[in-house]
C-alpha cells in the first residue's frame, strides 16, 4: 500500500488560528453575562433571558468549531492522480496527468498580490489570492516553506507546506500553463433558499406572537430592563411590534445573503434567528403578567 502523499496541518498549528479564539472568547463572553445577570432575572420572573445568552453563545461556538474541524480538513493530497487542495475558499481539483508545475518565488510573478477570498494572517495563507501576474489561484501557503505553482490549465493553486518533494515528483516541472479567469465569490442557492424559509417561518412566528398577545398586554409594553432588573424602556404596542418585524426581516436578507456565499451563515443565521424570536416571546410574556395580577 503506498503511503498518502500529501499535507494536513497537526492541531498545534490550527489552534493558532486567531479566528476560533475570537469566537471562543464571545461565547465565553456571553455565558459570563448571563451567569452574571442570572439572579436578577430569577429574581423577576423571567428565567427565559438567563437561558437566552446560553442560545446566544452557542453561535460563536459552532463557528469556533466549524473553523477547527475546517482548519484541520485543510492542506492538500494526492488521490487517484488528482491534486486536491481544501483551503478556507472551499475544495479545487487538479490533473496531474495534464498538470505543469515550477518553483515560484514570494515575490515574483506567481507571488501574492493580495486575498480575495479567506485568510492571510502572518504566516498563514489559504483561500482565493490574486496574483502578481493578475491571475487568481487557490492558495495554501505556510510561512519558510518553498512554494509551488501547479496548473492543469483548469485551475491554478499555489502550495507552500512540508512534502512538497514527494509531490513534484508525480508531477511535469515546466511552464505552468494560464487559466482562464474563475468566479471570486462562491454561490450556494440552496443554502440561501433554506435561510430564506427559516427567515420566512421566524416572520410568521413574530405575526403569531402578535395575534396571540396583543389583547393581554397593555396599551405600552417595557422593552428593556436594566443590570438590576428594573424596567428602564417602554414602548407602545404597535411600535414593539413592528420592531420585531423589522429585526426578523432585516436578519432574514443578511443570513439570506451571507449563506449564498456558505453553508455556515445558514446555520448561524438559523441560530440567530430563533434565540431573537425566543426573546420576543418572553417580553410578550412578561408584559402579560400586570394585566394577569389586576
Amino acid at each position: 500500500m503506498p503511503s498518502v502523499v500529501g499535507y494536513q496541518p497537526p492541531v498545534g498549528e490550527v489552534l493558532q488560528e486567531p479566528s476560533l479564539w475570537i469566537c471562543v472568547g464571545m461565547a465565553v463572553l456571553l455565558i459570563a453575562v448571563g451567569l452574571f445577570w442570572r439572579r436578577v432575572f430569577l429574581e423577576h420572573g423571567v428565567k427565559g433571558f438567563a437561558t437566552a445568552f446560553w442560545v446566544l453563545a452557542c453561535v460563536p461556538f459552532l463557528l469556533a468549531v466549524y473553523v477547527f474541524v475546517s482548519g484541520l480538513r485543510s492542506g492538500w493530497r494526492l488521490a487517484g492522480g488528482v491534486l486536491q487542495v481544501r483551503t478556507d475558499a472551499g475544495v479545487t481539483a487538479v490533473d496531474l496527468a495534464r498538470a505543469h508545475a515550477a518553483w515560484v518565488a514570494q515575490n515574483g510573478v506567481y507571488g501574492l498580490a493580495n486575498r480575495l477570498l479567506g485568510t492571510s494572517a502572518g504566516a498563514y495563507a489559504s483561500g482565493l489570492f490574486r496574483l502578481n501576474n493578475g491571475q487568481v489561484a487557490h492558495v495554501y501557503v505556510l510561512a519558510g516553506a518553498p512554494r509551488l505553482a501547479v496548473s492543469d490549465g483548469h485551475a491554478l493553486v499555489i502550495l507552500g507546506t512540508p512534502g512538497l518533494d514527494a509531490l513534484v515528483r508525480h508531477v511535469s516541472m515546466g511552464v505552468v500553463p494560464a487559466v482562464p479567469p474563475t468566479s471570486v465569490l462562491p454561490f450556494h442557492p440552496v443554502a440561501g433558499l433554506v435561510t430564506l424559509v427559516v427567515s420566512a417561518a421566524t416572520l410568521l412566528v413574530h405575526v403569531a406572537m402578535w395575534h396571540r398577545y396583543r389583547t393581554r398586554v397593555p396599551d405600552r409594553v417595557t422593552s428593556h430592563w436594566d443590570v438590576s432588573g428594573r424596567p428602564n424602556g417602554q414602548m407602545s404596542r404597535a411600535g414593539f411590534y413592528r420592531w420585531g418585524l423589522g429585526v426578523a426581516i432585516g436578519l432574514g436578507i443578511l443570513f439570506t445573503f451571507v449563506s449564498c456565499m456558505t453553508w455556515v451563515g445558514c446555520v448561524l443565521g438559523a441560530l440567530v434567528e430563533v434565540a431573537i424570536a425566543l426573546l420576543w416571546r418572553m417580553v410578550w410574556r412578561v408584559n402579560t403578567r400586570p394585566a394577569r395580577i389586576a
